[in-house]
């Protein structure tokens, strides 16, 4: 599977079908949506061909990634943003990794992993909305929990 992703990323074709699945935001620092299929989980899925769909993020890292020899075996988002596709936000990991950071973060006050929709409404939100063309800030803070909306900050 790991190979096939490789040999995926290395074929113009796919990368311009690939491409043309994501709204790239190239403010810095935002988020790059993938408007495709989304899983269960709110991940984007990319099917390569019969037979064979990826998660898109596994494919947006071995794309940006110039000559890498092996998958990782998870690919990670710095951002907690499922559907997201920056490579900068991409990062490798493995699964004992990216859980310990999802228990860090997941309470954080206004953060992406307590969005009120979950992260599949959360993501199926943000793909409707760059599908659209609606501003994607607006989408966002419609799943901030009132909690948080109206936390004071300490300092």
């Amino acid at each position: 599977m790991r190979d096939r992703i490789l040999q995926a990323a290395s074929d113009p074709v796919t990368i311009v079908r690939f491409a043309s699945h994501v709204h790239t935001d190239h403010r810095a620092g935002r988020c790059w949506i993938w408007m495709g299929a989304i899983s269960g989980k709110g991940h984007g899925r990319f099917w390569v061909r019969d037979g064979f769909v990826v998660v898109a993020q596994r494919l947006a890292y071995a794309i940006a990634t110039p000559n890498l020899v092996m998958m990782p075996s998870v690919v990670a988002h710095r951002c907690d943003t499922p559907p997201c596709q920056n490579p900068d936000h991409l990062e490798p990991s493995n699964s004992r990794l990216n859980y310990a950071q999802w228990l860090s973060r997941r309470n954080a006050v206004g953060g992406p992993l307590r969005d009120s929709r979950g992260a599949l409404g959360r993501s199926l939100a943000l793909r409707d909305a760059a599908r659209q063309g609606v501003d994607l800030d607006e989408t966002l803070a419609r799943g901030v929990r009132p909690v948080d909306r109206d936390q004071p900050t300490l300092f």
